[in-house]
């Protein structure tokens, strides 16, 4: 498929530095700048969904309203608080 793209003196001179840096002609490298953007756009897969998911029983170790800010915050002090004390002793 034949395209034809106008360009500004500013891009053309873009293009025309770009050029000089490779041994591509004008065409094949706007076709890799093209898959290039695509493929930036595509979404990623997270960390999580590239190693599967989680596990099954993953938040079936957690207590009953963990998920909570104020539970949460108390545990997080009480494992502080445990964790000062062993060093203290």
């Amino acid at each position: 498929m034949a395209l034809t793209v106008r360009l500004d003196p500013e891009t053309q001179h873009c293009l025309d530095e770009l050029l000089k840096g490779s041994d591509q002609d004008k065409s094949s490298l706007v076709r890799e700048l093209i898959r290039e953007r695509w493929q930036q756009q595509q979404k990623q897969p997270t960390i999580t969904e590239k190693l599967g998911g989680h596990p099954d029983h993953f938040l079936d170790t957690l207590p009953a309203g963990s998920s909570e800010r104020s539970r949460r915050r108390q545990r997080l002090a009480n494992h502080l608080a445990q964790r000062a004390e062993s060093r203290q002793a």
